[in-house]
């Protein structure tokens, strides 16, 4: 049964929602989470990174996590362009960065899931199956939801603040126009997962994501729990316009092939998901909050996954957003210059991870094979910037100055 009014609703299920009301409701607050799905549900964005283990301590889900069985990624593994052997940036070789020296590879429905359940668990009245309809304004304010349930009935509710975690589908950033593509970033991913293809493994036994540069794009290669892996390209949408192709099987398929390696890692398997796509990956909205209302996760802006810095970041933003609607709540000011401190907070690592994603893509057009990742070979300082970033330390780590150490041709000591 809804209630007629909360504190705070939230439309959209996934981490940045979740990580919201997981906050919020430890700190007091009645919330409302509608999620037009029911879970478990399949979802990209597989690989994680070590950043996450302070933001999970914080909502008191790192127990839970530890027990659901999924692989232990010890990081990333680069087949680049014009060079001819791996590099591999483990996250232990600089583990006083973070908790622990690893992450997860994740099966996102049941990871999703999870983190539902948890909120659910802290009080927070979540309804699956159930969509929001409209937002309502007051006075030019965010006042709440119209949300239809699984059985058709609607329903008004009302609150003191909204938070729109709708994902891709970026509710109230499409309705105020503020949804921007990013045009550098113009590209198309086909993925899909596959039962009883290979999985390279560490000395330990454990797993890391590969990335295998190919023409006109990339290869993701994502070790799942079981038999299963993860596997998509990203590919410049000029490109595949030009190639003529037109089914999304055959685009895919075109890509695996340019890469001997994938092509054999995969021979025999089983493709056990429909081939799902993305296209204009990247976009950046104009503004995050407005009066009343934050955007979170994917509302707010999508991340190329090359650097698998999605889910770090929308659980961080949710978390940031929760803090600025405490604040704001608690002085009865949830004005869009209140809640302008999350925005100002999460900004600062969405910045930095774009301009690392622009670098990454630039490599791939100028084929650099003297590219940041084979210096950091030579170079210690610049190694140990880009482990920390390829691992979600966003706020220990910049782009700037480890270009800046990339561009030198010595070793520096750490």
């Amino acid at each position: 049964m809804v209630a007629e009014r909360y504190d705070v609703v939230i439309a959209g299920g996934g981490p940045a929602g979740t990580a919201t009301g997981i906050t919020l409701a430890q700190r007091g607050y009645r919330v409302a989470l509608f999620e037009r799905e029911h879970f478990p549900r399949f979802h990209i964005g597989e690989s994680l990174l070590p950043g996450l283990w302070d933001l999970w301590n914080s909502l008191g889900v790192t127990e839970r996590l530890d027990s659901m069985g999924f692989p232990l990624k010890q990081g990333v593994n680069f087949c680049l362009p014009n060079v001819d052997y791996d590099i591999a940036f483990r996250t232990d070789e600089y583990p006083e960065y973070f908790p622990r020296p690893y992450a997860f590879h994740v099966d996102r429905a049941r990871f999703d899931q999870t983190l539902l359940n948890h909120a659910r668990h802290l009080g927070v009245d979540v309804h699956e199956g159930w969509s929001v309809e409209e937002v309502h304004f007051e006075d030019g304010r965010a006042s709440g939801f119209t949300v239809k349930a699984d059985d058709g009935s609607t329903h008004r509710v009302a609150a003191s603040a909204v938070v729109d975690a709708t994902g891709r589908n970026c509710l109230l950033a499409r309705r105020l126009s503020w949804r921007k593509p990013d045009p550098v970033l113009n590209k198309l991913a086909y993925f899909t997962h596959f039962r009883g293809a290979h999985r390279p493994l560490t000395p330990e036994g454990n797993v890391m994501t590969d990335i295998h540069a190919i023409p006109g794009g990339w290869i993701w290669y994502i070790p799942l729990p079981g038999d299963v892996v993860s596997v998509g390209t990203v590919l410049d949408t000029e490109l595949v316009r030009q190639s003529g192709i037109k089914g999304v099987e055959e685009r895919f398929r075109q890509g695996i092939a340019t890469s001997p390696r994938i092509t054999q890692w995969i021979e025999g398997s089983e493709q056990i998901e429909p081939m799902h796509t993305i296209s204009n990956i990247s976009y950046l909205n104009d503004s995050f909050v407005g009066d009343g209302f934050v955007l979170v996760g994917d509302a707010a802006c999508f991340v190329d996954p090359i650097f698998s810095a999605g889910v770090t970041l929308a659980m961080r933003g949710g978390i940031f957003a929760a803090e600025a609607l405490d604040d704001g709540l608690k002085r009865g000011d949830v004005s869009a210059e209140s809640l302008r401190v999350y925005e100002r907070r999460i900004r600062k690592p969405m910045e930095r991870i774009f301009a690392l994603i622009y670098s990454w893509y630039e490599i791939l057009k100028r084929q650099d094979a003297n590219n940041i990742f084979v210096r950091s070979r030579r170079i210690p300082i610049l190694r140990e910037k880009l482990v920390v970033l390829l691992s979600g330390g966003y706020d220990k780590a910049d782009l700037r100055s480890f270009l800046a150490d990339g561009a030198e041709s010595g070793a520096h000591p750490r």
